[in-house]
């Protein structure tokens, strides 16, 4: 936009590139951010020109600019006029100005604005500045610019919106409790957002029922966005290699069947089966077979555990193992092996685990204008 007010009658496309042309301008921009972090947004001139490194006349010029497109206003106070030192001109926002600012998306730089402002160190004239009696602003543009003690802009928009939607569920003082503490910790829709499990580290909350269910009313209400992120869909984890085997997972979970297989055919121990052991509802196996009978007559081996589970005999364990999808016998097998206190796993074969990726949350753009939305 150049200096004069935006062109009426061109379009709005015409009109966006105009304003964002009027807010993007260095100075312009400052004195914005400077009039946001202001304690009573209504900087004097000499405040905006000791935070900014500009000089009066620039400062000025583009004072006159926001002014003459209704962004800001020259408030005055005229008790001050007849004091030494105390300015009695100050800039602030507009109705329209608050308006365009939140369409976007200055507002939600207002914490941000108000903590570099209140760490900035004064001189003793930008000191009795601030301090200096000022004028009110009108309640809507006060309204929109209100940080509380928290360093939240009006909140309770947004917490009335999550009750009135989900005021018929247990948790909706724990979803008024995420969503708040979202919004503290920054996490709004431009960011990546965080994980289920990040959400003790990244929240300074306390809630009282599980995390997922508050997560999923959030979302349905449309507070949270939960975001996939990118890459495969499904990841497949090896346990036997402790790492990921997209795309070889029919050959790994066969790889991890011969180790089995292995495994059952190293146990050499010809025995006959205990008289309680769970293999003898089934036909007798041979004495003579490897890895079927268990020494002394007393325990059980994989061999026979595996049979019991599958309800064959024990000499077709290897030849079922390698029939049907690999993934399922072989996941099977092993959770068999591992549930028993009779055998022991070997380290050489182990489960392919398919894992979802962790969802992201984050407050989405309707949360967002909630909290910010004037009244």
């Amino acid at each position: 936009m150049s200096d004069a007010s935006a062109a009426k009658g061109n379009g709005p496309f015409e009109e966006q590139r105009q304003i964002y042309d009027l807010l993007s301008q260095e100075t312009r921009h400052l004195i914005l951010q400077f009039i946001l972090g202001h304690p009573e947004h209504l900087p004097s001139l000499d405040e905006l020109a000791y935070m900014m490194p500009k000089n009066k006349a620039a400062i000025r010029d583009q004072l006159e600019v926001l002014t003459d497109n209704d962004i800001i206003d020259c408030y005055r106070h005229p008790p001050n006029e007849d004091a030494r030192d105390l300015p009695s001109q100050f800039y602030g926002l507009t109705e329209r100005g608050v308006e365009i600012l939140y369409e976007y998306n200055y507002l939600r730089g207002l914490p941000v604005a108000r903590a570099l402002y209140d760490n900035t160190r004064l001189s003793e004239k930008a000191q009795r500045h601030r301090d200096a009696p000022r004028p009110e602003l009108p309640g809507q543009v006060m309204d929109a610019l209100t940080i509380d003690e928290d360093g939240d802009t009006d909140f309770d928009r947004l917490e009335r919106y999550i009750r009135e939607r989900k005021g018929n569920t247990h948790s909706v003082d724990d979803q008024v409790s995420i969503a708040k503490a979202f919004y503290n910790a920054g996490i709004g829709p431009e960011q990546e957002g965080i994980k289920r499990a990040e959400m003790p580290d990244s929240l300074d909350v306390d809630i009282e029922y599980q995390p997922r269910t508050v997560l999923n009313h959030l979302v349905d209400a449309g507070v949270l966005a939960q975001t996939a992120p990118s890459g495969p869909d499904i990841f497949a984890i090896s346990e036997r290699l402790d790492g990921i085997v997209n795309g070889q997972v029919t050959e790994e979970a066969e790889a991890n069947l011969d180790a089995l297989i292995a495994h059952i055919d190293d146990e050499l121990q010809v025995t006959a089966l205990a008289e309680d052991a769970a293999e003898r509802d089934g036909p007798q196996a041979s004495a003579s077979e490897p890895s079927v009978a268990v020494a002394d007559g007393v325990g059980r081996t994989v061999r026979s555990i595996l049979a019991a589970e599958f309800g064959i005999e024990p000499e077709q364990v290897e030849a079922f193992l390698r029939s049907g999808n690999p993934v399922d016998r072989l996941n099977t097998a092993v959770e068999v092996i591992e549930s028993s206190e009779e055998v022991t796993k070997s380290e050489a074969y182990g489960q392919i685990v398919l894992v979802r990726p962790a969802y992201r949350y984050r407050l989405t753009e309707q949360a967002m204008k909630l909290v910010s939305t004037p009244n």
